[in-house]
């Protein structure tokens, strides 16, 4: 059965997502909207060794569509941001969050189509970092993913 176009698109981009996640080494968990997820330790000291968690969290934030063309052939307009917001515990430093920043930058690039029950989703500007902010343990920067998908009326 296909989906309706506002869920084939949010289908099609946290696919894309966790597909990211499983391809860093070592895989990055990835929390999804409305499933439950236990985030990893923000901070773990092993012998002296310090090893600092993360994880990845998708959030689908849709914009009000709008119909485009004349009523008879028109077409509707679905838009939004998918963001990614990385996770990295808090005395990691930017370097090391900032690098999973730029993969998925790069991951999700500008001119990138996602298919997806007849819907075709075309990443339309390049993403883009959003400052880093504290949240204790962690601290976390956004990565902001504009989307397109057409869809007739």
């Amino acid at each position: 059965m296909a989906e309706p176009v506002e869920v084939a698109i949010e289908s099609a981009l946290l696919t894309k997502a966790q597909a990211f996640a499983a391809a860093q080494s070592p895989a990055i968990a990835i929390s999804l909207p409305n499933i439950a997820f236990t985030a990893p330790e923000s901070k773990v000291t092993v012998g002296g060794a310090v090893t600092y968690g993360k994880y990845l969290r998708a959030s689908f934030l849709p914009a009000p569509s709008f119909e485009t063309g004349i009523a008879w052939n028109a077409h509707n307009q679905h838009y939004g941001i998918f963001q990614l917001d990385v996770f990295y515990g808090q005395g990691a430093g930017e370097y090391a969050p900032g690098r999973v920043v730029s993969a998925a930058i790069a991951y999700f690039a500008r001119g990138t189509k996602l298919t997806k029950d007849g819907f075709t989703v075309l990443i339309n500007k390049v993403p883009y970092r959003g400052p880093m902010i504290k949240d204790d343990p962690w601290m976390m920067i956004p990565v902001s993913v504009p989307y397109l998908c057409f869809a007739r009326s």
